[in-house]
């Protein structure tokens, strides 16, 4: 292996932007996947979100209407917020009404008025059996109709004088919060997920690293507690702790994408959710997280529970300096000395067996990433070749490129249908792969 590459080195994992969906992943789409971690924007655009169940393998016009009719409702609520402070000049001038009346008869109000919602995007999950919409308003087109004297009006009326009305509207947005806690349940299933990864994957690191996840450990179990909270919480507490929640899930959800460990070892859950009983595993000799010193070699144990292939990677320091953004990430295994990449039911192989791989400066983190398919990865013999007599490298960006590399070569198939119950099961070609991620430090002597 060549000097920039046979040599594991450090580096801090704070990168651009990242998690793409992967070519064999679930095709969730990316809104949905921003939406889940609190980050989605439209600029220029008020927008709703809402799902709808169904049974059978589609859903019906009627399921998706209610989706859609979810999706409105969220959209009148973030519009009446938005907007909530423009009419106090209006409503100072007829006394005081409490703020959930006053989003309320808003909501009302855009419920029944506005024109020009359209459907922006849908997605059809076939795993979990639901029906995603996500609708739109131009936010010019909106915010001239509601500052109309006949809007405003027909607020004031409401407030003063149809109670009934108002109480519904409390009642709608309250479904409308709880439908984005539901939401937000399947995203804090994976952060918990999470926590016990990093919990596992810095067993043996030293106190410097593990401080530097020990924000993010913090920051999750807060969300946890606070979404413990919003489920038992009252119209008005609730509207404020779901703002803290999106907030803090968007921030959450930054610290990850910028982070190769962090983005790679959540892409791992999703591998270990679709087949639990397929599972690799990849850890330094020292054990994870451990620090490695100068010129000390370093090799990275792997187990699998079932016979499969494998493919090792290793995701390296910057390659222009401190301050550049592109990575080398190198395919370490198979490689042109080495290409049976068989591994055994229960059995353990060493990758850097060779004393080929020896800590060197530039010190940090290092990141290898470990994929194991069912079949063999129908690229192998090619990217074997582009590698001319070394270990096959290319340079990326972000974790993007990682990801990706390690996701090429295995085969797509169509998803089975279970004619007994109508439902769609997992992907063969999702279950039939697993992934880990671990990292070491390089240090100094």
């Amino acid at each position: 292996m060549n000097k920039g590459i046979n040599k594991l080195s450090g580096v801090l994992l704070f990168l651009s932007l990242i998690v793409p969906a992967l070519s064999f992943a679930s095709p969730q789409p990316r809104w949905l996947k921003e939406h889940m971690a609190g980050t989605f924007e439209l600029p220029g655009l008020y927008y709703g979100i809402g799902s709808a169940s169904f049974k059978g393998k589609r859903p019906s016009y009627e399921e998706k209407d209610l989706a859609k009719d979810r999706a409105v409702n969220d959209l009148s609520y973030r519009l009446s917020v938005s907007v909530k402070s423009t009419f106090r000049e209006h409503l100072a001038q007829r006394g005081e009404f409490p703020d959930q009346d006053v989003e309320s008869s808003l909501f009302v109000t855009t419920r029944l008025v506005l024109s020009g919602v359209e459907i922006q995007e849908d997605w059809t999950d076939t795993k979990e059996n639901l029906y995603w919409v996500v609708v739109t308003i131009d936010k010019e087109k909106a915010d001239r109709q509601v500052r109309q004297q006949s809007f405003i009006n027909e607020v004031v009326d409401r407030l003063e004088g149809k109670q009934d009305e108002v109480i519904e509207g409390i009642e709608k947005i309250e479904g409308v919060l709880t439908q984005r806690l539901k939401a937000y349940e399947y995203r804090m299933d994976q952060l918990g997920g999470l926590l016990e990864t990093i919990d596992s994957k810095i067993e043996k690191a030293g106190d410097q690293t593990k401080n530097q996840y020990a924000f993010l450990q913090k920051e999750i179990k807060r969300l946890e507690q606070i979404f413990q909270i919003n489920q038992k919480a009252k119209m008005k507490e609730l509207m404020r702790q779901n703002k803290v929640l999106q907030d803090l899930l968007a921030k959450i959800s930054h610290h990850i994408d910028k982070d190769y460990f962090l983005s790679l070892a959540q892409d791992d859950l999703k591998h270990q959710t679709a087949n639990l009983n397929f599972r690799v595993n990849i850890e330094p000799d020292k054990g994870q997280g451990a620090d490695y010193y100068h010129g000390e070699k370093i090799r990275f144990r792997v187990h699998a529970t079932r016979g499969c292939y494998i493919k090792v990677i290793y995701l390296s320091s910057t390659i222009e300096g401190p301050s550049s953004e592109k990575r080398m990430n190198t395919l370490l295994f198979p490689n042109k000395y080495d290409k049976d990449n068989w591994i055994s039911t229960g059995k353990t192989i060493v990758i850097g067996r060779l004393g080929e791989l020896e800590i060197l400066p530039p010190y940090g983190k290092d990141v290898v990433t470990v994929v194991a398919s069912k079949t063999q990865f129908s690229d192998l013999e090619e990217t074997l070749q582009q590698a001319r007599g070394k270990y096959y490298s290319e340079v990326t960006s972000s974790a993007r490129g990682a990801i990706q590399m390690r996701s090429r070569g295995i085969e797509v198939v169509q998803p089975a249908s279970s004619s007994e119950t109508g439902s769609v099961q997992i992907p063969s070609y999702l279950s039939s792969v697993a992934t880990d991620t671990c990292f070491i430090v390089s240090l100094p002597r």
